[in-house]
């Protein structure tokens, strides 16, 4: 039986009456059959699958992880391989250091009843850093919060009578004074609780840690969930004695960095490509699902799909790689550099992904981007942003004028992008100034200087603690940050002329609202707030605050050159779009300036005089300070380095001598990239950090940053 649809007359199909225009809203640098293509092909349940197998529970590792591979590692590179990809490694490097591994972990109560409240191999944050092996019975002692007062007299034995030989059950763990407190009083160990949101989950238990050991008497620190320490309490306040004991056993281990690198090559190797990054261990105890295997699979599942893609012929072979590397957090990354020198000079930018799996609703949270660093401008920036914007207009219900509709009544998603057992939700983002705290840091440090962003979900009501597990996770979310990230990551491997207006007009724009909504209201803040004795320093600020924004866009087009197709019409393209910049700095100066004028004439200050160079300022408008090439990419941090030690044991006072804190150094080191003169690092360290930077001052720790051998001229 069949039915047919014959349409007569003024009718027409269900299919014709939704066509509409394409709405600028939805417009990427990507074509729209590229879009199309990864939106079907990238798998939010092959994600969500995936992190079930590498992240479904918490377990504790096997003795043979420790000396062979770790689990994590093992099974990313198990899968890179099944899925064809021979360009894949796991690599491992030794390390200096030592790790303790918890192994055994109980708490009992004995009285008034034998209970087992906890054990290690269920509850995997039991056991708080730095505990030693211990097997300790004794009385339970509720100790609140302590004042200055109080850990005096449990410092001088006060309290002997109460509390020696008892653990502690306590509101927070034992650190530093309160420590040594607990010590000196005879406390044996402490017994708390620690939750992201106790009351939204009183049963997840946060990995925490406290200062335990070196002591006499105070040995470990055991960590439950807040129902079961707020049951503890409840007894101890009726006065019910209770007795527990608690046993731990920890192994010690020689560290090692442990990473997966694998790539699609690129017809042009040696050009710049992208990396993916995405952590695999953030210490080898806490073990999370959505913090972050959510972040690896991800990236996994996109090099599943533009492989497989690619090998079908649906897609081309990218001009420039795409790299994927799945290290230790941030010195695993740093590891990484340093083995395979040069490398950076391979990349044009990062994209990170740290705790990217959450569902949104679940977790009262929303999608985030950390942008680019103001040193390392980037088109990266616009260019995520704009695939971000192409999600959210077409997974969510909007009613202005320019939405996209989807089927007739405009109540669905006009595009659904979503997956058969993942959520409905609408998408919802928000991108934010640069931040730290995940592997894009690493590419970020002036040292190795790859501008890189940062994917992420926040909050997480589960962050770091025993209940990241796969069912915080949502199928959908994760379908459509592999889409973002393998539609960003295309477009910088394979910028064909066809996309570079597209991605022009999305870094344009991009950098258009950037400046009004950070500097132009603050560069006007500042004039307003000024009074006519400090109006000429807050003009001069706010003319250079404007300045340095425009310049910071001109950076992020012109870094388009380090992946666009070098044609002559690209060429002029790109330097129209920076002369744009250029102009608009101009005019926008003048139009701050002449505000200033204003200002002047109501503060009856006459004719604003702004500060012309001085002799010393003349001197270093043209020399440009470099990295030395003993440093760049092979040094991380100045103040670590031996070079920097040796140099202080020489010259114990070269410091003293340096009128600069330790935050205007770290942003002079950032501004430091062998193009800019002192005067413009000094402008815009000035603006960066809305503080005036002494000149002479600069010049001397550029002096000094050259006899340490950091930098040259």
């Amino acid at each position: 039986m069949f039915v047919s649809i014959i349409m007569i007359g003024g009718l027409v199909s269900a299919q014709e009456r939704v066509q509409m225009p394409e709405s600028p809203v939805l417009k990427t640098p990507l074509p729209p059959e590229i879009v199309n293509l990864l939106a079907n092909e990238v798998s939010g349940q092959i994600i969500f699958n995936n992190l079930v197998r590498l992240a479904g529970a918490p377990w504790l590792r096997g003795e043979k992880e420790f000396t062979d591979t770790f689990y994590e590692s093992g099974k990313i590179y198990e899968l890179v391989r099944g899925y064809g990809i021979e360009t894949t490694k796991l690599d491992r490097y030794k390390s200096s250091g030592t790790f303790e591994y918890p192994v055994k972990g109980e708490f009992w109560t004995l009285l008034p009843t034998r209970r087992l409240i906890a054990r290690l191999e269920a509850d995997a944050a039991l056991v708080s850093r730095s505990s030693a092996d211990i097997d300790i019975t004794g009385g339970l002692v509720y100790i609140p919060p302590l004042d200055k007062d109080k850990i005096k007299l449990l410092t001088e034995g006060g309290l002997q009578d109460k509390t020696n030989g008892k653990i502690a059950l306590m509101w927070n763990h034992a650190n530093r004074e309160t420590a040594k407190a607990l010590d000196a009083a005879g406390i044996k160990g402490v017994i708390t609780f620690a939750a992201q949101e106790r009351y939204f989950d009183p049963d997840q238990v946060l990995y925490s840690g406290g200062t335990y050991g070196g002591f006499s008497n105070l040995k470990f620190g055991f960590t439950i969930s807040w129902r079961q320490w707020s049951e503890l309490l409840e007894d101890l306040e009726r006065g019910t004695p209770i007795t527990v004991q608690a046993k731990t056993k920890l192994n010690k281990y020689p560290d090692r960095f442990e990473f997966v690198f694998s790539s699609i090559p690129g017809t042009e190797p040696d050009k710049k490509g992208v990396i993916f990054t995405a952590h695999l261990f953030e210490g080898y105890t806490k073990r999370g699902a959505n913090d972050n295997m959510s972040g690896c699979v991800v990236q996994l599942e996109i090099l599943r799909a533009l492989s497989k893609l690619i090998a079908e012929g649906a897609l081309p072979k990218p001009r420039r790689p795409i790299y994927f590397l799945w290290p230790n957090e941030i010195s695993g990354t740093y590891e990484f550099i340093k083995q395979n020198p040069g490398f950076p000079d391979k990349l044009s930018i990062d994209i990170n992904m740290d705790m990217v799996g959450e569902a949104l609703r679940k977790n009262n949270g929303i999608f985030t981007m950390s942008e680019c660093p103001n040193h390392l401008p980037s088109y990266l920036d616009g260019l995520a942003d704009s695939i971000m914007n192409y999600v959210w207009r077409t997974n969510d219900i909007v009613y202005l004028n320019d939405s996209p509709r989807g089927r007739m009544g405009g109540q669905y998603f006009p595009r659904p992008m979503w997956e058969k057992n993942g959520s409905k939700d609408a998408f919802r983002y928000f991108t934010h100034q640069a931040t730290g705290g995940s592997d894009h840091v690493c590419f970020n440090n002036a040292m190795v200087a790859v501008p890189g962003i940062e994917f992420f979900t926040w909050p997480d009501q589960w962050y770091h603690t025993d209940t990241d597990t796969p069912d915080k996770a949502d199928p959908t979310e994760m379908k459509r940050v592999a889409f973002i990230g393998a539609a960003t990551a295309w477009a910088a491997a394979n910028c064909t002329d066809e996309m570079l207006p597209g991605l022009l007009d999305a870094v344009a724009s991009f950098g258009f609202a950037r400046i009004g909504k950070r500097e132009l209201p603050a560069a006007y803040r500042s004039i307003n707030a000024a009074d006519a004795k400090n109006l000429a320093a807050a003009v001069t600020r706010a003319v250079n605050l404007a300045q340095f924004a425009c310049g910071r866009e001109a950076e992020a087009v012109a870094s388009i050159q380090d992946v666009y197709s070098g044609s002559s019409p690209a060429g002029q393209l790109v330097n129209n779009y920076k002369a744009q910049w250029e102009m608009y700095s101009k005019s926008l100066g003048g139009q701050i300036l002449s505000y200033g004028q204003l200002r002047a004439k109501q503060l009856k200050v006459g004719d604003l005089q702004l500060p012309e160079p001085d002799k010393l300022e003349k001197q270093y408008a043209n020399v440009v300070p470099s990295l030395h090439p003993d440093v760049e990419g092979k040094e991380f941090s100045m103040e670590s380095s031996d070079r920097y030690k040796k140099f202080l044991e020489k010259n114990p006072d070269a410091l003293k001598v340096l009128n600069f804190d330790m935050g205007q150094r770290r942003f002079v080191l950032n501004y430091i990239n062998g193009k800019r003169s002192v005067v413009k690092i000094r402008s815009s360290v000035a603006a960066e950090t809305g503080r005036d930077v002494d000149f002479n001052a600069l010049v001397k720790y550029l002096e000094f940053l050259k006899a340490v051998g950091w930098i040259v001229y």
